[in-house]
């Protein structure tokens, strides 16, 4: 009798050209970081943090989870004024509990994924929470209407981005 958290259906792994592999983070991390200089409302999205849920959703694997999240995360913080290691520690664990989630849920259908999306997005920030504001001793704002707007504003981008990015992935 199958548990009751896994999938009756089988669920499929997907590799990707190594070429998607690097530019779409890469991607994501130079339009994360250049238009939130420009355009006020970009720093509502949070794109490296979509890239990591969704390779981790696609590729099944905590390992590769855990990798994809530290070098997105550490590359962020290279490119950002705040601290070296804050978001890499948070894209480190939203990598390996995506990767986690994926492999003992289906995850194919939008709805799924938005609410996965969601409920990764606010992990996320608890996340920069407790490493900036407890371990660190640097204050962070908790303005919840910007948060429960940034959530939405990620979650639509999200479901929209993944439905591109399933175009470049192929079953293993």
């Amino acid at each position: 009798m199958p548990r009751p958290w896994t999938p009756t259906n089988k669920t499929e792994i997907y590799h990707f050209n190594p070429v998607v592999l690097l530019l779409v983070p890469l991607f994501a991390l130079v339009i994360q970081t250049y238009l939130a200089l420009y355009i006020n409302a970009m720093k509502l999205l949070d794109l490296p943090l979509l890239v990591v849920i969704y390779f981790g959703l696609a590729r099944r694997n905590p390992v590769e989870g855990i990798l994809g999240g530290a070098v997105v995360g550490m590359a962020q913080d290279a490119l950002s004024r705040g601290p070296i290691g804050l978001l890499g520690s948070a894209k480190t664990v939203i990598g390996y509990v995506t990767s986690l989630m994926s492999v003992r849920f289906a995850v194919e259908h939008r709805g799924v994924r938005a609410i996965t999306i969601c409920g990764l997005y606010y992990l996320h920030f608890f996340l920069l929470y407790f490493f900036g504001t407890l371990m660190l001793g640097q204050p962070m704002a908790l303005d919840w209407s910007n948060r429960i707007i940034a959530a939405l504003v990620n979650t639509a981008a999200g479901v929209l981005l993944f439905e591109l990015l399933d175009r470049f992935r192929r079953p293993a």
